[in-house]
């Protein structure tokens, strides 16, 4: 009986939980951008960090914010410009140079509101819950010229993660694992910038023979710190500058669902060579977006203590859906529904060429570097609820084995192939299931991965992801008289993502 009664109490608790998961109310996401542009979270993301379309426009723009705010501002302007042109009761008290055009604005009365820059909507200047003109406090006049944002652009990401190992003594393990600390922004639409700072991290790494590579974690570390110049000389390209993932994959390291596991052909390894394509990297980039639909970047890595530089290039072009300016293609309500009026196809390539290894700039001493390359090709495909992505790399190193000259043994030369595809689906607005494959033949041996990845959003802030990765991995025989060994890895993983 007493067996009974606990078994039915924790159907009901289990019951109750579930529930509660599955009801929810509206969510108010609160990070950096959404202070700044007054939008929900879903107006960039499916689930976050991963970015839908509209979020792709606004990171290929430099966070300069292409949304209906802006799109309402320019018909009320084309409506009624005589009302925007009113003048303002404390107009004349405005002082000082800056801007002449966001001067006149300023004094003319459109931008006498809190919150409001060139890169919002000006409409919510003067509504009654922003502004002066509709009774709230005005921004300072003084930030306002200064293209200074009145709201701290900063937001903290944090991950609570419990890994259940099958391969492992102490199987079960629940830590904190990371505190990241993002900002970013833009002045005017004509300079922006971004950062992350990772306060605390658990994983570690003890590879040292490179330099350019983050420094180990359980330390604070500046992962991404960079500034842009839109549209330099009044032409289409930025210019990005600092710390960075250089732009080569149609997708950011972060912006996916699964919390763990990254896409192998971005991260993977050869031999102690511990470069990866999702490196972040110390670089100079030029980025444009051409007719709307095309992308390219091309930069140039400056890699500590080695004298010659690394260069790269990114070319991607998307068909369907809206474009990289977040303008929806023309719909004719008229015409049949046809597949193509839901499908959207983006496709990319790229290449990397660089050169690691020990410092070359002591006198005398040959350094033990290694040459290599990556091309690799990427395609997003979406259709309705539905999303494929498809990732393939080539890489070529002419020394993997950084340490051979040391114990007078000849380089080893490694090509490298590794591919990966995913397929999404949306069951609910907040709940999204994704499975991948991927397939890595790196020099050392062969590794398949099935990775299942479920991820939940109860807020728009808050992600809960169940993640499980099934490895078996094939070890190349390292002499002729050895032999390959197969390895098995099962790991299973609960998540909680929150950003505040």
């Amino acid at each position: 009986m007493k067996k009974r009664l606990i078994r039915s109490i924790s159907i009901a608790v289990i019951g109750g939980l579930a529930l509660s998961l599955l009801h929810v109310g509206k969510a108010s996401a609160i990070p950096a951008f959404t202070r700044a542009y007054k939008v929900e979270c879903s107006t960039c993301h499916t689930i976050y960090p991963e970015l839908n379309e509209y979020g792709e426009a606004f990171l290929k723009n430099s966070y300069v914010y292409f949304g209906k705010g802006k799109k309402a501002v320019r018909e009320k302007e084309a409506a009624a410009p005589a009302e925007i042109a009113k003048p303002a009761a404390a107009a004349t008290d405005v002082k000082g140079e800056g801007d002449a055009d966001k001067l006149s604005k300023l004094k003319a009365g459109a931008m006498g509101a809190s919150g409001a820059t060139a890169s919002e909507p000006a409409a919510e200047a003067t509504s009654p819950a922003n502004g002066a003109a509709g009774g709230g406090e005005a921004k300072s006049e003084g930030l306002l010229l200064a293209a200074i944002p009145e709201l701290l652009p900063i937001s903290f990401t944090a991950s609570v993660q419990g890994a259940y190992d099958h391969s492992q003594p102490n199987e079960f393990d629940l830590s904190s694992r990371v505190l990241k600390l993002n900002a970013g922004g833009n002045f005017r639409e004509k300079a922006s910038f971004f950062a992350t700072y990772v306060a605390y991290s658990e994983n570690t790494s003890n590879i040292t023979n490179t330099t350019s590579t983050t420094p180990a974690n359980n330390s604070t570390n500046i992962k991404e710190l960079y500034v842009i110049w839109r549209r330099a000389f009044d032409t289409p390209i930025n210019f990005r500058v600092g710390r960075m993932e250089p732009k080569l994959s149609l997708w950011k390291s972060s912006n996916k669902l699964s919390v763990t596991n990254s896409f192998a052909p971005y991260s993977y390894t050869v031999g102690v060579s511990e470069f990866t394509i999702q490196q972040p990297q110390d670089a100079l980039e030029a980025n444009a977006i051409l007719g709307n639909r095309f992308f390219v970047a091309g930069g140039v890595v400056n890699r500590k203590f080695q004298n010659a530089k690394e260069g790269y290039g990114h070319i991607s072009c998307k068909f369907g859906g809206a474009d990289y300016l977040a303008n929806e293609p023309e719909v004719d309500l008229a015409k049949e529904e046809s597949i193509f009026d839901f499908l959207t196809i983006t496709v990319g390539a790229y290449g990397y060429y660089g050169k690691n290894g020990t410092p070359n700039t002591t006198p005398g001493i040959t350094p033990i570097q290694n040459t290599y390359y990556r091309s690799g090709v990427d395609m997003d495909i979406l259709y309705k609820l539905f999303r494929l992505r498809l990732a393939g790399v080539l890489g070529d190193d002419d020394s993997s084995n950084l340490t051979a000259s040391l114990s007078n043994v000849a380089p080893v030369k490694v090509k490298s192939y590794v591919a990966a595809v995913e397929g999404e689906f949306t069951f609910l607005q907040n709940l999204i299931g994704a499975i991948r494959f991927e397939y890595q033949d790196d020099g050392r041996g062969l590794v398949r991965r099935y990775i299942p990845t479920l991820a939940y959003g109860p807020l728009e802030n808050v992600k809960v992801v169940l993640e499980y990765k099934h490895e078996v991995a094939t070890s190349y025989a390292s002499t002729p008289t050895s032999v390959a060994q197969d390895f098995t890895n099962r790991i299973g993983t609960l998540d909680v993502t929150f950003s505040f």
